[in-house]
């Protein structure tokens, strides 16, 4: 597997791992390949999404703005 796991990608972004579910669930990160085994595998492109989402969120942004940024 070549992707960050999900505990990674958390750590990475300074956000929990339901976070990033949750992220995922609603659609500001698209989901993720998964290994054989079930495992989420995050590319780097998700982490720097997530990176971006995490830093606006303490900015204050809520997250239909951030959807709004996202999507441009």
């Amino acid at each position: 597997m070549n992707g960050l796991l999900i505990s990674e990608l958390a750590a990475q972004a300074g956000v929990a791992p339901s976070t990033v579910r949750y992220y995922e669930r609603i659609g500001l990160i698209p989901a993720p390949a998964r290994s054989a085994a079930g495992y989420r595998s995050y590319t780097p492109e998700a982490a720097r999404r997530l990176t971006f989402i995490a830093r606006s969120k303490r900015l204050g942004l809520s997250l239909d703005e951030v959807a709004d940024r996202v999507a441009v």
